[in-house]
């Protein structure tokens, strides 16, 4: 399904964030239970965007500016990228947090472009990812217009419906 013109507001509330600003075209957002925690997906053009968090807090004193817990971090989810010595400090949603984009040659002389965000929001890790491939020397448009989504997440509580007493 394809959502029209500028998606506004989507809530998602089994994550616990609200994406404000997905581009025209933008493919509905998926979200299914991973590993751990619950994963958006969603995409437009070559381009796609996960969002995901976990389930458990963060051990006490996890802290996405610390190389040794990044290093850990792309080890779990991203063993391409190097965040322990790449990317910079940032901020999302008023939340400290750490960045890195990167372009990347893959097979048949395609590139491979990807932003990364690790931030901790009430002590869950969530894991922002943006990834497009170009068999051209530009980047995607696509690409820049969903890590400028990402720019304009907000956190909300997490909300999930309760399974019936007979699933639990």
């Amino acid at each position: 399904m394809v959502w029209p013109a500028r998606a506004d507001d989507v809530d998602v509330p089994e994550l616990g964030v609200r994406l404000t600003s997905l581009p025209s075209g933008a493919v509905k957002p998926q979200v299914v239970p991973k590993a751990g925690g619950y994963e958006l997906t969603t995409g437009v053009g070559e381009a796609v965007l996960r969002v995901y968090r976990e389930d458990q807090p963060a051990p006490a004193g996890s802290d996405v500016a610390s190389p040794a817990y990044r290093a850990g971090l792309d080890a779990r989810f991203e063993p391409t990228i190097d965040s322990k010595t790449e990317g910079a400090p940032t901020s999302l949603a008023g939340h400290s947090a750490w960045t890195v984009v990167a372009a990347r040659r893959g097979a048949q002389s395609q590139t491979l472009y990807v932003c990364v965000t690790y931030v901790i929001v009430d002590q869950h890790l969530y894991r922002l990812a943006v990834s497009a491939t170009s068999a051209t020397a530009a980047r995607p448009a696509e690409f820049d217009s969903l890590v400028r989504t990402l720019s304009d997440i907000t956190f909300e509580p997490v909300q999930r419906a309760t399974p019936p007493a007979a699933q639990r």
